[in-house]
């Protein structure tokens, strides 16, 4: 328990030695070993019409002259895709901030409406919904409102 563990760093020419011996490795070690195929699960006879022998085509170059602009094509689908995304984002945080904005107006608003009629319900005089703040007749009340204030002077 007493053993105590140093971390021991590891210097550019040992991290070196390691990815050469794992490179070395990876090119003596046979190829079927490395890599699963699908035709080792196949009868030896049975290759598809369009299957060709290996060797027969040189893979990269001769693939490549059929269809030259193909990785150009790609590169400006991706880029237009990439521009309709970000329009899209953009157009959706308008959208959003247009809702927002109009949302608050028409919470403004009621709240402008619901003071407007609490205003007009304690005025006195004035036929609203509340019985408070109509004065001093009928009740018993000292004459104060809702706001606490004795009757207005005249």
């Amino acid at each position: 328990m007493s053993k105590e563990t140093a971390v021991e760093m590891i210097s550019r020419r040992r991290m070196l030695g390691i990815l050469g011996a794992g490179v070395a490795f990876g090119m003596g070690a046979p190829a079927a070993v490395l890599t699963a195929s699908e035709a080792e699960a196949q009868a030896p006879g049975a290759q598809t019409p369009g299957a060709q022998t290996p060797g027969a085509q040189t893979p990269g170059v001769d693939q490549r002259q059929g269809r030259p602009d193909d990785g150009t094509e790609q590169r400006q689908e991706r880029r237009s895709d990439r521009t309709d995304g970000r329009q899209e984002r953009r157009s959706g945080r308008t959208n959003r901030r247009v809702a927002r904005r109009r949302a608050r107006r028409e919470r403004a608003m009621a709240r402008q409406e619901g003071r407007k009629r609490r205003r007009m319900a304690r005025r006195p005089g004035t036929t609203g919904t509340s019985t408070k703040g109509t004065g001093p007749t009928g009740t018993g009340t000292t004459g104060t409102g809702t706001t606490g204030q004795g009757p207005a002077r005249q």
